[in-house]
């Protein structure tokens, strides 16, 4: 009961200073919306991010002319390496045996046409008849074009789910016929919607076999190399066979870094749990600074409150309250004020994670354990901004304290 108490006396203290409440509060509001907002949809980023990454197989990697850039000076570098063509790929297929699948891809971005509409920006993407499989692409209707389709260039094509909607609505695609830079090709299968991924649609596609790109578009692209090793045991020895092959047929000396890239799904993990490791440290500086200015002006603002009610605490202690009342009553006082700020901040970052799950493809998840984490931060604050107000009221002298108006 006497808890009970002293937290309504606080919580009447807190009422009784609205605006200059709020005020004290607005660094630990800060504080809790950014941890509450951005660790969600960090969190929502990483499981994205991880179902993404597992398409591409953990026994498949991909050589490629830039790889992974991170840096300026990267791009700089890989800029200037030769671009790799399909006798690279031919090349890896005859001297790694070991191999489960390799082929190579091309893509590039233009507007496609059929029965009369037009879909800007869309990508045109070449490939062998294996790169499906290679990167869980699967089909709703219709079927994926043959090793014979392929070796001979047939200008057949795949299609995506956003080209259908927006060139067949209203009828079957299979058998129809579409036109990229005025070369046709007839659609003989679509694919599973696939959703969005990092903010592009991944339905907005035409897939056609590599030598029949070529032929329609010509062969001034580097060619991305893809290739599946047939479990994770043998996957090393893959990787680098395929390094020896490339390497040797550019001559590269024996201490010169690979004149090329690869990507793989390890690769792609490193790298985004370095960004969200980046992420993370931005949001414990922001809410390390938002803390600290919300725990000096709660310290300031109950400061000032043992000051104004100096008689009134003269009076508590002359009637029986003990100090360890009156400092259990200020500690309660400031825990209450950054509590307060605390839900706010709840409530605003769940907006905010709400707002990105709305109007981003990513997911944000706002967890129990995370709301439970930003209350007791926000708690603890208060409590340590009013620790030294606190002390310092308990220790009042209650004859001196009630000569104070």
């Amino acid at each position: 009961m006497i808890a009970l108490e002293v937290a309504r006396i606080s919580l009447a203290s807190i009422l009784a200073h609205k605006l200059r409440s709020f005020l004290n509060l607005f660094g630990i509001i800060v504080a809790v919306t950014t941890i509450v907002a951005v660790i969600s949809v960090v969190s929502g980023l990483n499981e994205y991010a991880a179902n993404l990454i597992g398409q591409l197989g953990p026994n498949t990697f991909v050589v490629s002319k830039f790889g992974i850039i991170a840096s300026r000076e990267e791009f700089l570098r890989a800029i200037r390496r030769k671009d790799l063509t399909d006798d690279d790929v031919e090349a890896v297929r005859r001297l790694v045996p070991k191999a489960l699948r390799v082929t190579g891809r091309i893509f590039g971005s233009k507007a496609v046409y059929g029965d009369g509409r037009r879909l800007a920006d869309t990508i045109i993407a070449g490939a062998g008849p294996e790169f499906p499989w290679m990167v869980g692409i699967e089909l709703q209707d219709g079927r994926f074009f043959t090793e014979g389709e392929a070796g001979a260039s047939r200008a057949v094509a795949v299609i995506g789910t956003d080209v259908k909607d927006e060139l067949f609505p209203h009828v079957d695609p299979i058998g129809r016929m579409v036109a990229v830079d005025g070369k046709p090709f007839r659609v003989i299968g679509l694919t599973v919607k696939q959703g969005r991924a990092l903010g592009q649609s991944q339905d907005k596609f035409v897939f056609v076999p590599i030598g029949a790109y070529e032929k329609a578009f010509g062969r001034s692209q580097t060619v991305d190399i893809f290739v599946e090793a047939p479990d994770s045991a043998s996957r090393a020895a893959v990787l680098e066979a395929t390094r020896v092959a490339l390497r040797a047929r550019r001559g590269t000396g024996f201490r010169d870094p690979d004149p090329f890239g690869v990507v793989d799904a390890e690769a792609l993990n490193a790298l985004w749990k370095n960004l969200t490791f980046a992420g993370f440290a931005l949001v414990i500086w922001i809410s390390s600074i938002s803390l600290l200015v919300g725990g000096v002006a709660i310290a300031n603002t109950m400061f000032a409150a043992v000051i104004e009610r100096t008689h009134e605490i003269g009076v508590r202690k002359a009637v029986g309250a003990r100090g360890r009342d009156v400092r259990l009553q200020f500690l309660l006082e400031a825990a209450t004020l950054s509590f307060l700020g605390g839900v706010v901040g709840v409530l605003l970052g769940w907006a905010a994670s709400a707002a990105v799950e709305g109007l981003t493809p990513f997911p944000a998840r706002v967890t129990p354990l995370l709301v439970l984490s930003g209350l007791a931060v926000s708690t603890l604050s208060g409590v340590l901004a009013g620790w030294l107000p606190a002390i310092r009221a308990s220790r009042l002298d209650p004859v001196e304290a009630l000569r104070e108006e």
